[in-house]
């Protein structure tokens, strides 16, 4: 791997990175004829190749995906290069190759790819606490390559980079450059960084509290689907509604709720389950809160378990099982949820 990439791919630097056609259904014969040009030596074979296995479905497709990427980019196209790290870092394809794509990704970035830094930064970062210890150098690392590649304009890099500064991560806490960075990330889409500035604005934590600035922000990676961002979402239209601000805001708290629940975030599943159990400006629905508290319980929140431990324990929506009951609640009292830990000492083991 490697032994003409360096050296072309800094000789072109940035041209390596032009658009490619799309891939479109490309007969068999075809795709052989394709794969073997880039065995040949053909680098933009090897990136349309790579393209049209990464196009079908199954695991064998994802092996010739990622065979083909790396043939490309050890000849020197910087796009295959950009194909392969992603598969790399999350193991598609094969085994998970963090040192490979550290490798990789450091020559991309030093070419002039943000992407590229940022994903050498995230190498550092998944390396950064190996063996149960934790590196300083490599996060310090790792934040200074985010900000690298927030520079040359990988968004991603900037939400990253933000909440290294935010959080004093790396380097010395400054939360509101830290913030002006999440900032720049979520109006480029990146979700997450709209969540983390939900957070800041709700609690503080940049500038004065400001509950309209982090429900905007919450909704934005709702909408994104960032799961934990619905619940504290929901949570604070349901404040709204308690503090007599309108008791229309309970529906799309729920809504909020279950979203982060159909996200597996569990404690929006404890909360859409209390919603629905204790009718809170909805009806009142034991059924579907046990089936919601069920599958927090699975998403491991102790609350959600208790719920679920509780119902069952009434027979409250669903039949009595003691057995189960008890089952949930030691769950909960083993996920820290201290009144699940009161409860398996109010009933048996067994029927």
């Amino acid at each position: 791997m490697m032994r003409y990439f360096l050296a072309t791919l800094l000789a072109f630097g940035a041209l390596a990175f032009g658009s490619a056609a799309q891939a479109g259904d490309t007969p068999e014969s075809q795709r052989s004829k394709i794969e073997q040009s880039c065995y040949d030596g053909s680098q933009d074979a090897c990136l349309s190749a790579g393209r049209i296995f990464a196009r079908l479905s199954g695991d064998e497709r994802a092996i010739k995906a990622r065979e083909m990427f790396a043939q490309g980019c050890d000849l020197g196209n910087a796009q295959a290069c950009h194909l392969l790290v992603p598969m790399l870092l999350d193991g598609r394809g094969g085994s998970q190759e963090l040192v490979i794509a550290a490798q990789i990704s450091g020559i991309l970035c030093e070419a002039g790819s943000g992407q590229g830094c940022s994903w050498q930064a995230n190498v550092f970062v998944r390396t950064a606490n190996l063996g149960g210890k934790i590196d300083p150098a490599k996060l310090t690392a790792a934040r200074k390559l985010y900000l690298q590649g927030c520079e040359m304009g990988a968004m991603d890099a900037c939400g990253q980079a933000g909440a290294l500064l935010a959080t004093g991560t790396g380097g010395p806490s400054d939360p509101k450059s830290g913030y002006t960075l999440l900032e720049r990330a979520c109006a480029a889409e990146q979700w997450q960084a709209c969540a983390n500035i939900g957070v800041m604005a709700r609690d503080g934590l940049a500038h004065d509290a400001d509950e309209a600035s982090a429900r905007r922000y919450f909704k934005l990676a709702c909408d994104g689907e960032i799961a934990t961002a619905c619940n504290d979402l929901g949570i604070m239209w349901m404040q709204m509604a308690d503090r007599g601000e309108g008791e229309s805001w309970r529906e799309p708290a729920l809504a909020a709720f279950t979203a982060a629940c159909d996200g597996l975030d569990g404690a929006g599943c404890s909360n859409a389950a209390r919603h629905l159990r204790e009718g809170r400006g909805v009806p009142q629905d034991p059924e579907g809160a046990y089936d919601l508290a069920l599958k927090g319980c699975n998403h491991k929140s102790g609350g959600a378990c208790f719920i679920a431990a509780d119902m069952r324990r009434a027979g409250e929506g669903v039949e009595v099982d003691r057995r189960i009951a008890t089952n949930l609640a030691r769950r909960a009292c083993d996920l820290g949820h201290t009144p699940g830990c009161g409860l398996l000492g109010d009933q048996p083991a067994s029927d």
